[in-house]
């Protein structure tokens, strides 16, 4: 019974020491500054998120443009095709029933590879956003003593003063006002 007291008694000594040290290292520890931005809106408003959507959008409808013409080419195709299926052979008509499935299944897989390719131009033009944004983020930390940067989506609530999503929307305008979206083709 005794050896067990003095078990219990040791370990309490080692919880008080170690509940003390770790209380003695956050009271040196200083208090947290946080600065919030909108990285919604910075995508949005700052002029390289701007000109990437300009970009996008112009690439976008081209893009829209030309499967519209291929579609409304093979739906021509197909009527055509229905209009002559009286009077051909069924082979020949099977023949180039097939013939036009796989036109319309090459036009499908060129769609999605121009998708897959307009995705990775946005992620490449992301990134270089991101790499003209991280030296600003440090700039605002020193200059507002903050500790951390947050995305406001994040907070519920914060005290009025924090948010710098205009200063950074200001330094990045003047750091990287343009972005090439390059599609590679």
């Amino acid at each position: 019974m005794e050896r067990k007291m003095k078990k219990i008694i040791a370990l309490m000594a080692m919880v008080m020491a170690v509940t003390t040290l770790y209380s003695a290292e956050a009271q040196a520890l200083p208090s947290a500054v946080i600065a919030t931005i909108d990285t919604q809106k910075i995508r949005r408003d700052s002029a390289a998120g701007k000109d990437i959507t300009r970009q996008l959008d112009a690439i976008r409808q081209e893009f829209q443009a030309q499967v519209t013409k291929k579609e409304e080419s093979l739906r021509q195709e197909e009527q055509d095709l229905q209009t002559k299926r009286p009077v051909m052979e069924p082979n020949a008509f099977k023949a180039q029933e097939q013939a036009w499935r796989q036109k319309v299944m090459a036009v499908q897989r060129e769609i999605q590879e121009k998708n897959s390719r307009l995705e990775v131009a946005l992620r490449k033009a992301s990134a270089e956003l991101q790499r003209a944004l991280k030296p600003i983020y440090q700039k605002i930390l020193a200059k507002h003593k903050a500790t951390l940067i947050m995305d406001k989506s994040l907070v519920i609530e914060q005290a009025p003063g924090l948010d710098v999503t205009t200063e950074v929307i200001e330094q990045l305008d003047q750091v990287l006002p343009t972005v090439k979206v390059e599609v590679i083709e």
